[in-house]
C-alpha cells in the first residue's frame, strides 16, 4: 500500500464519527461549590474533590484545569453485560448495535482522559469478557499498542450458578476473574514493585535458583565457579557475581558448622548476596545458583487472582451491588508510584471505591495524594435498599461514603464537594 495513502489499521464501528465529534465539543458547564461558581483553580488542583456531573461533560470542564497534571486514572466503567444494574443501565445492546453504542461512549470519555494524564501518567480499566477484547483494540488506538503495559486479573467471588444446568451440558463455566488493562501516557512512566504476602516459610527460609537467564549481552557472561555459559548470561554484572560467590565461600569456611545461612544473613545485616554452584546441576547453568533470601512480601505478577476484584465495605454494605475492593486498588496506585501530591482521578466513580483507597493509603503512609471522583447522579430506584436507606441519588451515596471514611481518619483530610451547572 502506498505510504501516502490515508487508510491505515483502526477499529471501526457504527457512530464512531459522531463519538469523534463528541470529543471536539466544548464544555457547557461550570463547577459550582453548593450554589456559587467555583472560580479558584488553585484551591481544586491542590485538594481532592467529588464532582456530581454526567462524566463526559465533567472531562470537558477538567480540560481547562487538569490537563497534562494527572497521575493515574482508574475507571470501572459499564461492561456491557445485558443486565440492568440499578447503578449504570449496563446494556447497551438494545440500541440495536450493542458494541458499537459502548465503544462510542467510551471513546470520547478515553480521549479526553488521555488529555489529563501527565508523561508519566498511567491509566487502569476494569473491564470482564464482554468488551475486553473491543476495549484492547480501542486503547491501542488512543494510547498507543506500545504504551500497552499489561492486563492484571482479579478474583471474582464464586457462584454456583452452573449446577442446576450440570445434567444438560453447560454452555460456559462462570467467569472466575475480571481483567484490569494497563496503559500508560508514554516511555517516561514506569511502575514501581508491589507485593503480595508471603507464606510462612517463606518468611522465615530463604531458598536456591538458577543463576542463567535467556537475555543475550556478552559482558554478562564470565566464569563462576568453573563454568562460562556459552548463550544467554548470568543476573548480575562480574563484580557483583564474584562477589557473591566469595560471601558463600566465607559462610561455608567460617560460619557454616555454627548457624544456617539464614541467621547469618541476618546478622551481617540482611545486604549480602550469595551464589554457588551445585555439582550436580545441569541445564543452562551447569548447577551455578544464587541464593533468595527470606521476605514478607513476594513481587508481584499480573496475576492478583489472591485479591477478590469487589468486596463489601461497612461504608457501603447494603447500598451498592459489587464495589470494587480497596486493597486492588492500593496496589494500583502503589504501582504507578502515586507520591506526594498526585493527583489520581476515577470519573465512573460508583460507590467512592477509589477515594477510601486514597484516604486510607495515605493515612497509612503518611502522603498526601488526591483524588478527584466523578459520578453522575443517577437515580437509586424506589425499591433498593439504598432508597429505602435515605439515598435519593447514586451520587449521594458516594458523598456520604467519603464523608464517612474521612469521619474516621486521624488526618482530617480536605475534601471538596462540586457539582456541574450550567454556565
Amino acid at each position: 500500500m502506498d505510504d501516502q495513502s490515508p487508510e491505515h489499521y483502526e477499529l471501526n464501528w457504527a457512530g464512531k464519527a459522531a463519538a469523534r465529534a463528541q470529543i471536539k465539543q466544548l464544555a457547557s458547564t461550570c463547577l459550582y461549590n453548593k450554589k456559587t461558581l467555583v472560580v479558584d483553580n488553585e484551591e481544586l488542583m491542590s485538594s481532592s474533590a467529588f464532582i456530581e456531573g454526567e462524566n463526559l461533560e465533567a472531562l470537558r470542564v477538567l480540560q481547562s484545569t487538569h490537563s497534562g497534571k494527572v497521575k493515574m486514572i482508574y475507571i470501572d466503567p459499564p461492561y456491557n453485560t445485558g443486565s440492568n444494574d440499578f447503578v449504570y443501565a449496563d446494556n447497551f445492546s438494545k440500541t440495536g448495535h450493542g458494541h458499537s453504542a459502548w465503544l462510542s461512549m467510551m471513546y470520547p470519555r478515553l480521549v479526553l482522559a488521555k488529555n489529563l494524564l501527565r508523561e508519566d501518567g498511567v491509566i487502569f480499566v476494569s473491564i470482564d469478557e464482554n468488551e475486553y477484547a473491543n476495549l484492547k483494540l480501542l486503547m491501542d488506538e488512543i494510547f498507543g499498542e506500545k504504551n500497552f503495559r499489561n492486563t492484571f486479573i482479579a478474583r471474582r467471588h464464586d457462584k454456583n450458578l452452573n449446577r442446576q444446568f450440570m445434567a444438560k451440558g453447560l454452555r460456559s463455566f462462570n467467569v472466575g476473574f475480571e481483567h484490569i488493562l494497563c496503559y500508560a501516557k508514554s516511555d517516561a512512566f514506569t511502575f514501581q514493585p508491589v507485593y503480595r504476602a508471603s507464606n510462612e516459610i517463606r518468611q522465615t527460609t530463604g531458598y536456591w535458583k538458577g543463576f542463567w537467564n535467556d537475555a543475550d549481552r556478552p559482558t554478562m557472561r564470565y566464569d563462576i565457579l568453573g563454568f562460562t555459559p556459552e548463550t544467554g548470561q548470568w543476573k548480575w554484572s562480574q563484580e557483583k557475581g564474584l562477589e557473591a560467590v566469595a560471601n558463600y565461600q566465607k559462610y561455608l569456611t567460617e560460619y557454616a558448622h555454627k548457624m544456617s545461612l539464614e541467621a547469618y544473613w541476618e546478622q551481617t545485616g540482611r545486604k549480602l548476596l550469595f551464589i554457588r554452584r551445585n555439582p550436580n546441576g545441569k541445564g543452562k547453568n551447569k548447577g551455578v545458583e544464587n541464593w533468595i533470601p527470606p521476605s514478607d512480601g513476594i513481587l508481584r505478577t499480573t496475576n492478583w487472582t489472591d485479591l477478590l476484584i469487589s468486596k463489601d465495605e461497612k461504608e457501603v454494605q447494603g447500598l451498592f451491588d459489587f464495589p470494587k475492593n480497596i486493597e486492588v486498588l492500593k496496589n494500583l496506585i502503589l504501582a504507578a508510584g502515586c507520591g506526594e501530591g498526585d493527583v489520581i482521578l476515577d470519573f465512573f466513580a460508583g460507590s467512592g471505591s477509589t477515594a477510601q483507597a486514597v484516604l486510607q493509603l495515605n493515612e497509612e503512609d503518611g502522603r498526601r495524594r488526591i483524588f478527584l471522583l466523578v459520578q453522575i447522579a443517577a437515580p437509586c430506584p424506589i425499591d433498593s435498599d439504598a432508597y429505602q436507606a435515605g439515598y435519593v441519588t447514586l451520587a449521594d451515596i458516594t458523598r456520604q461514603r467519603i464523608m464517612n471514611v474521612c469521619a474516621n481518619l486521624k488526618s482530617s483530610p480536605k475534601v471538596l464537594f462540586y457539582r456541574l451547572g450550567k454556565a
